[in-house]
């Protein structure tokens, strides 16, 4: 509305620095905002892969690829599970419980607290939840479990020390695979994306957009082609329709 009123300059950002020039990512991202999809996306690329795989075999899929990875010297703080939907066998919960074991496995060494049916450990990746300003902390940010004593966890945000008594835990959980929305304005070394037709609610043009350009560096896309191709043609949008540019317009013939 500011800019169709024609009474601001404006800036139009055109150059991307998130990816290098030859970069897959950037140029599949535009595929998907035009909805022109081509058969490139099956193809593997120098920072990009398309793994086919059904969903009883997603899980195990997902953990495979964080194995390589793991191996090619990536850790934890540099691949992002980004997934749309948090309940199912293929939900944000069960892939952390999953992938919780892989990135900081059990040992006598490592403090851990129950908390009903998740466990946090020292070392964990965690996720929080809710805006918390007096603790300069806000929904979407990660962080590290670096202490547990007694029922007080303690998280490192980036240097921000956070403790969490038993009335705060609900403000956290596992970060390992953390949903779309929750990934907005972040960005992160590897993206591994699933895309299967049990999400379908979830699968439309604008969260596939957003999960593709938070990968940095590489991309993969573990699942259904055709679940995928379905999102980018789902533009499920909300139009917003308010009176700001006839209220400017108004206001400045009024003067």
């Amino acid at each position: 509305d500011l800019i169709a009123s024609d009474l601001f300059n404006f800036c139009p950002l055109e150059k991307i620095y998130r990816q290098s020039e030859n970069s897959f990512i950037p140029y599949l991202a535009k595929e998907i905002k035009n909805k022109d999809i081509g058969e490139e996306f099956l193809s593997k690329k120098d920072d990009y892969n398309f793994l086919q795989v059904n969903s009883d075999n997603m899980v195990e899929s997902i953990k495979k690829v964080c194995e390589l990875s793991i191996n090619k010297g990536l850790t934890d703080r540099d691949i992002q599970i980004l997934a749309p939907m948090y309940k199912g066998i293929n939900g944000i919960d069960n892939l952390n419980n999953n992938l919780r074991d892989l990135f900081n496995p059990k040992s006598k060494k490592k403090k851990e607290i129950r908390v009903g049916e998740n466990i946090f450990r020292v070392g964990d990746k965690v996720l929080q939840l809710v805006n918390d300003p007096d603790k300069g902390i806000y929904n979407g940010d990660i962080g590290y479990i670096m202490d547990i004593t007694g029922s007080t966890i303690t998280v490192d945000f980036d240097g921000n020390i956070v403790k969490y008594t038993p009335k705060d835990f609900i403000k956290i959980k596992h970060g390992y695979a953390i949903s779309i929305h929750k990934a907005q304005g972040s960005e992160f070394k590897l993206v591994i994306l699933p895309i299967i037709f049990s999400y379908k609610i979830m699968l439309y043009k604008k969260i596939i957009y957003t999960a593709v350009t938070r990968a940095r560096n590489n991309l993969t896309i573990i699942g259904d082609p055709s679940s995928f191709v379905y999102a980018v043609n789902n533009e499920n949008v909300y139009e917003r329709k308010t009176k700001l540019k006839d209220r400017l317009l108004s206001y400045l013939m009024n003067i």
